[in-house]
């Protein structure tokens, strides 16, 4: 339902930030790029370059500034009164610090390992397996799987990288989807999606405020 929510509402903001790109946005690979350092509540605190929780507002439960946000342990910043308020890791939804920027994906939070108008994400998720063989009369096993997906930056989407996501996505350029068209179905595979997503970053490059 969140997810439904921010797409809604963000081309309000969104339309706001385009027309400040000129004088002071920076394209994402640029050594001028900087990833304001701290926790995002939610992908709009990413897409505008806000953390919620700056790191440097951010302590653990002896009132200790915390230098690494994946250290693991209770983390605390104070609210407009001067209060400690605790912020629930798990339920944030990423993470940035030393110009890298971490999702809440699966187990834990995962790099953002291909940054770009689609961002590219390798996380690991726990799948739960039926075994016949289970005793006494079978049982579930707990095995943990790699998935692939890819951030979306001008949604929001957070969906798996597969040629059906993909072909949603190309639709918005006209000639990248017109060279995918030409590819049968069974030569969709890995290679060729990275190729997309690579060539489709290239010609919509990403851009951050400062």
């Amino acid at each position: 339902m969140r997810s439904v929510v921010f797409i809604l509402f963000m081309p309000l903001w969104m339309g706001n930030l385009t027309a400040q790109r000129d004088s002071t946005w920076v394209r994402a690979g640029s050594a001028e790029l900087v990833l304001h350092p701290g926790i995002y509540a939610d992908f709009a605190a990413f897409r505008t370059n806000r953390p919620t929780y700056p790191l440097t507002g951010v302590v653990n439960d002896q009132d200790i500034p915390v230098r690494d946000l994946r250290s693991g342990g209770r983390m605390f910043v104070r609210d407009t009164t001067g209060s400690r308020k605790e912020v629930q890791l798990d339920r944030q939804w990423g993470l940035s610090q030393n110009n890298g920027v971490y999702i809440r994906a699966g187990i834990g939070f995962y790099r953002i390992g291909m940054m770009g108008s689609l961002c590219h994400v390798l996380f690991e998720q726990n799948q739960r397996d039926w075994d016949p063989y289970g005793y006494p009369f079978g049982g579930s096993t707990v095995r943990t799987v790699q998935q692939q997906y890819v951030l979306d930056m001008e949604t929001g989407a957070f969906q798996p990288f597969t040629a059906a996501t993909m072909e949603v996505i190309l639709a918005r350029d006209e000639v990248l989807k017109a060279e995918w068209d030409t590819l049968p179905p069974k030569k969709r595979g890995q290679e060729v999606l990275v190729l997309f997503l690579r060539r489709y970053n290239e010609r919509h490059p990403l851009y951050f405020p400062r």
